[in-house]
């Protein structure tokens, strides 16, 4: 009997896969079994695998596992890309997982997801088909539509085999490579870095970066990550302090460089630090957008809130820059797009500069006029969530006025209402970079 429950669009069912050769990437890449063999055999696949280098033979595949860790969701992306590159056999997320991400597994392409028995004991069937019937698209079958290129040839092969040892190799933690790095103003700047394989997050959480000082020794600051937690990669957001000891180094980096990243990630800007709720507020001033960025690309976000309303305040309106294109492209995007194009709503404001919604956040929830600005009911407590990320006195004073009606603190260990990070306290102003990058 196996050792799985295996969940599909009708329920419960049995494992079909069962007594199936398994088959590693290994196998596949350095040419050790036949082609025969590779249709009848399942695939077995960590959730940071390149699935690039299997295109040539996603044609003979006809059943693909993607294992998922507790509290990492880059098997989404993964799952995503092998439908992106064709592959058109069954493809099956085992691990723990809760019903709350049925939905997202199947826009990102999953035909089945295989929990433990002893998890199905603990979440029945009736709910699995709640969220079943709640679907109302699959991603898969959008890719599908477009089919793909079945054909291989020896150029691909060769490829294929000059890299596999780069994709079996495991990241160690440490120096991690710099991909990208944009400058969104003179001041303003995000960055992208190489995830390696064993970090794992939750959307929201900040890690420790740094870079090594004049005197050879490293310093580290917290930094919000700004990439939602399924991504391949860990983005970064930081405002630039010329004189601040660590941003006045960063400022520098470019593509291919290093930067030191520690191994663990935490912080209060969870969604499991939050009882249920209908609108879920997120309130960032400065580069405290950052925490939300990773957040608002989470389809969970989605599937636990009605109304998602991010709210940004800025100085100028070009530092609006980086939270503006994030919101834009998720819009665009194929796999949150249509949810988040009815659930989230972006409400900037500057202060320095004329616009449509000039004025501290603070100062214009206090006079109700935030609100109408945006067309929004006032605060219901039975109702609302939020989230705070921005100064030592924008956190306080938004939670004063979260408390005067009626919201509670909550954390992870105690969820309730709203949360904020407080993590950021003790720096020094030449230590901090702005909240979310952070302070």
């Amino acid at each position: 009997m196996s050792e799985w429950t295996i969940i599909t669009n009708k329920g419960f069912s049995s494992d079909e896969w069962e007594g199936r050769p398994v088959i590693e990437p290994a196998d596949i890449l350095s040419s050790k079994v036949e082609i025969e063999h590779i249709e009848k055999s399942q695939l077995k696949l960590e959730n940071d695998f390149q699935v690039e280098t299997l295109k040539p033979f996603l044609n003979y595949l006809n059943a693909i596992s993607i294992n998922f860790p507790l509290h990492d969701g880059r098997g989404f992306s993964l799952a995503r890309r092998l439908r992106q590159l064709g592959y058109q056999g069954i493809l099956r997320l085992v691990g723990h997982v809760v019903v709350d991400h049925y939905r997202h597994a199947i826009q990102s392409g999953f035909d089945q997801i295989a929990i433990s028995s002893e998890l199905a004991k603990r979440i029945p069937e009736s709910h699995w088909k709640q969220q079943i019937h709640a679907s109302k698209y699959s991603y898969q079958a959008k890719l599908r539509q477009n089919g793909y290129d079945k054909s291989m040839n020896g150029f691909q092969i060769k490829t294929v085999n000059n890299i596999q040892n780069s994709n079996l190799a495991t990241l160690a933690f440490g120096n991690v490579k710099v991909t990208k790095v944009l400058h969104w103003t003179d001041q303003l700047f995000s960055f992208r870095v190489e995830r390696p394989k064993n970090f794992r997050f939750r959307s929201g959480q900040f890690a420790m970066i740094g870079l090594p000082g004049n005197n050879g020794k490293p310093i580290f600051r917290a930094y919000s990550i700004s990439s939602p937690s399924w991504d391949d990669e860990l983005e970064f957001y930081s405002i630039i302090i010329p004189d601040g000891s660590l941003t006045s180094l960063l400022q520098h980096i470019s593509v291919s460089d290093n930067v030191i990243l520690q191994p663990k990630a935490t912080g209060t800007l969870v969604l499991d630090a939050l009882r249920p709720g209908k609108r879920l507020f997120m309130f960032a001033s400065g580069t405290g957008i950052a925490p939300f960025a990773s957040l608002i690309r989470d389809p969970e976000t989605y599937e636990k809130f009605e109304k998602i309303i991010i709210t940004h305040g800025c100085r100028e309106i070009k530092d609006l820059n980086y939270g503006k294109s994030i919101v834009d492209a998720i819009g665009k995007d194929p796999l949150i797009g249509e949810f988040a194009a009815d659930k989230l709503f972006y409400c900037p404001t500057v202060t320095r500069e004329e616009f449509h919604t000039k004025g501290r956040i603070t100062d214009l929830l206090e006079t109700g006029q935030f609100f109408q600005n945006f067309h929004l009911a006032a605060f219901s407590p039975d109702t609302d969530r939020a989230m705070i990320c921005g100064s030592i006195e924008f956190n306080d004073n938004i939670k004063t006025i979260l408390g005067d009606v009626g919201l509670n603190e909550g954390s992870n260990n105690h969820p309730a209402e709203f949360v904020q990070e407080k993590a950021f306290v003790g720096y020094s102003n030449k230590d901090i970079s702005g909240p979310s990058g952070l302070f």
